[in-house]
């Protein structure tokens, strides 16, 4: 039976991608370099470090990321929702005695900013960002020492992700692994579940 829920934050938990690749569009086109969404969105998927890295290979300036970030702080939180059925599969687990996790890239201060303004923060045992110091994913460290931490059983946890990377970390921690494909996407690897709706993962709870 699943009891416990780890997540991923953008693209899993949050629909934070089509605001932040619009944004970054954005900044690249002030210091004068174009590039299409979908190109952005394939990189910033996998590291947000990584499609920063891929323009300032191409000769951008390093002010373009810092126009981003400044963009990014001053969104209105209402164009970064949480996807449909979060906050009602959160809710369930932690009225039924199980935990929510957090496991994410993103800066604790922007993500504590999404969290406080949907009032989700609550349903969260914790949060463990980029400032918590751990290796990145696909490495498993950050979920090993979350289940060490509050003594849960691998088999009773499911971790949902939008990327190879969030559930081959999950896997490789030992626990069960949901990719959630919004776009149709499949992942590179086995896991156990694919949604497209986070409310299956009620069905999955009840069902497991």
């Amino acid at each position: 039976m699943i009891e416990n829920l780890i997540w991923d934050f953008d693209g899993s938990l949050f629909n934070t991608y089509p605001a932040m690749v619009r944004l970054f569009k954005q900044s690249l086109a002030i210091h004068g370099y174009g590039a299409s969404e979908d190109e952005i969105l394939s990189l910033m998927k996998e590291t947000l470090g990584k499609a920063v890295d891929f323009y300032l290979d191409r000769g951008v300036d390093y002010a373009f990321y810092k126009d981003f970030q400044r963009m990014e702080e001053e969104l209105d939180p209402v164009e970064q929702p949480p996807f449909s059925g979060a906050r009602e599969v959160c809710s369930r687990i932690k009225r039924d005695g199980g935990v929510n996790l957090i496991i994410t890239h993103r800066a604790r201060r922007t993500a504590f900013k999404l969290l406080d303004y949907f009032e989700m923060t609550s349903l969260f045992s914790e949060i463990v960002t980029k400032e918590s110091g751990f290796k990145r994913k696909p490495d498993p460290d950050a979920f090993i020492s979350a289940i060490r931490r509050h003594r849960l059983k691998p088999e009773s946890t499911l971790s949902i992700g939008d990327r190879d990377l969030d559930v081959m970390a999950a896997r490789d921690a030992g626990t069960k692994t949901c990719f959630f494909s919004q776009d149709g996407s499949k992942p590179s690897i086995d896991v156990d579940y694919i949604v497209d709706d986070l409310l299956q993962l009620g069905r999955i709870i009840q069902e497991d």
